[in-house]
């Protein structure tokens, strides 16, 4: 690492109270404590799991009530928050039915958190994939843009964390998913700000799938500092190269890993 990359790490230091308080203020996931929320989240899971699959009718109210030992009120609550992210619809005299995927809101923070923690289909795997190569070559150019040295040493300092942690895949995984995150941030365009932090949960379920490879996490080290490199040296078009390599990359690693275990 140069000098350079040193002096960022305390420009880093100074800004790192602020990030974390906007990353609280992003957390937009449906609260999980109380017997309210826990219904929420246990149904949902259900659901995106396809333990009720579409055109389920969900159990009755009362069935509800008997087997997870909660009040009427709170199923009913719990229905109307599903409702609204559009995983079911109630029908006079009918129930409440499991509507198909195409109806969901698939950037709700909750309905990304169930559908990537509960077993991604490769076609899930395969739109995130999709979505991170339109987003983060972009998203490194626009980094590349920015001079402002408070903008860009959270990149520098999450490199050097992986680069510290990479025979620990579960630390390593956080400290990757920190990397792309100020990337964009450094981007300066808020609107992709907002959807990179809501891509965040369905980002760390899928690294669980192939950043556990602690072999793999070292090739790709090199990938990620000639990345971070471009965006220092300010080369805009290397940098967003380099991150539609990186990117395309962990899709080709995902998908080989999958047929491997498919053996």
């Amino acid at each position: 690492m140069t000098t350079e990359m040193t002096t960022d790490l305390a420009v880093y230091r100074n800004d790192h109270n602020d990030r974390n308080h906007r990353d609280n203020r992003n957390d937009r996931s449906y609260r999980s404590d109380g017997v309210h929320g826990r219904l929420v989240h246990d149904l949902g899971r259900r659901i995106v799991s396809g333990e009720f699959a579409p055109g389920d009718l969900l159990p009755t109210e009362t069935a509800l009530v008997s087997e997870l030992g909660s009040g009427r009120s709170a199923v009913r609550e719990a229905v109307k928050v599903l409702t609204a992210k559009g995983l079911v619809r109630t029908r006079t005299k009918t129930g409440t039915v499991v509507l198909p995927e195409t109806t969901w809101n698939l950037l709700d923070p909750d309905v990304l958190a169930w559908r990537y923690q509960t077993g991604p289909t490769a076609r899930q795997l395969d739109d995130l994939a999709g979505l991170r190569i339109a987003l983060e070559p972009e998203a490194a150019r626009l980094a590349a843009r920015n001079r402002s040295k408070s903008a860009t040493a959270p990149i520098t300092a999450a490199y050097q964390r992986m680069a510290g942690t990479v025979a620990d895949p579960d630390v390593f995984i956080g400290h990757d998913l920190a990397f792309h995150r100020a990337i964009v941030d450094a981007g300066g365009n808020l609107l992709m700000a907002q959807l990179s932090d809501l891509l965040h949960t369905a980002l760390a379920a899928a690294r669980q799938v192939h950043t556990r490879n602690v072999r793999r996490n070292k090739r790709t080290l090199a990938a990620h500092e000639a990345v971070l490199d471009a965006i220092t040296s300010h080369d805009a078009e290397a940098a967003a190269t380099l991150m539609r390599k990186l990117v395309t990359g962990a899709r080709r690693d995902i998908h080989r890993e999958r047929q491997q275990r498919a053996r």
